[in-house]
């Protein structure tokens, strides 16, 4: 499958693009510059050498991939998207944003009109089928090398399948098991979970992650 990581130039978008390599798939790399983009991809090509891995402007990326990852900042999000509506068009988006911020040094959640990063990018996006997931992962630990990330990875979305294919696909990460969040809405509590994972990494030094017991 070939994957679009839209903004992939970033630490999170090169980790699951790297992620993703491991697993055996075409990956393409966007940004708004072509040279960031071919400089990422070659970062990710330096290890993953059998992986076939392009650097490309956001646009193209988007047109290229069977699926489409938004690794763009949430705050860049309402600017970069509207542009990428008809290269998109109804492909599977999955959105891994957090609106994210930091309050004297303290991490803390922008309030979001939509309810959410991903039903933002679904408004949008409207033709796409949004599936929220990867909030929760550290770009640290997808980019420390081939091993078990012995993580949960929480699926919200609307649409049944899509939410099926995005599982699939989660799992084929080493260590991680998807577990089903919901409806597209729930993304908001996913989101939520980041934050509190920033405090408690800043807290104890460490790389924590999401590990969901009894199901």
């Amino acid at each position: 499958m070939r994957i679009g990581f839209i903004g992939g130039t970033g630490p999170e978008g090169k980790g699951l693009a790297y992620r993703f390599a491991l697993a055996g798939h075409e990956v393409v790399i966007g940004s708004r510059s072509r040279e960031r983009a071919e400089a990422a991809a070659r970062e990710v090509a330096e290890r993953v050498p059998k992986a076939t891995v392009r650097g490309l402007e956001n646009a193209e990326a988007a047109r290229d991939a069977e699926v489409v990852v938004l690794t763009v900042p949430f705050a860049a999000q309402a600017e970069t998207l509207p542009a990428l509506r008809e290269a998109i068009g109804g492909k599977l988006v999955i959105s891994t944003a957090v609106p994210l911020f930091f309050d004297g040094g303290r991490p803390a959640m922008s309030a979001v009109p939509e309810g959410s990063a991903a039903e933002q990018a679904q408004a949008l996006l409207p033709s796409a089928r949004m599936v929220g997931a990867f909030q929760n992962l550290g770009a640290a630990k997808l980019w420390e090398g081939d091993v078990p990330l012995e993580q949960d990875i929480i699926v919200c979305a609307d649409a049944a399948e899509a939410k099926r294919q995005v599982m699939a696909l989660a799992e084929e990460i080493r260590g991680v098991r998807a577990v089903d969040g919901g409806p597209l809405a729930s993304s908001r509590y996913v989101e939520g979970i980041t934050v509190l994972l920033v405090g408690i990494n800043r807290k104890y030094k460490t790389l924590a992650g999401v590990r969901i017991v009894g199901v």
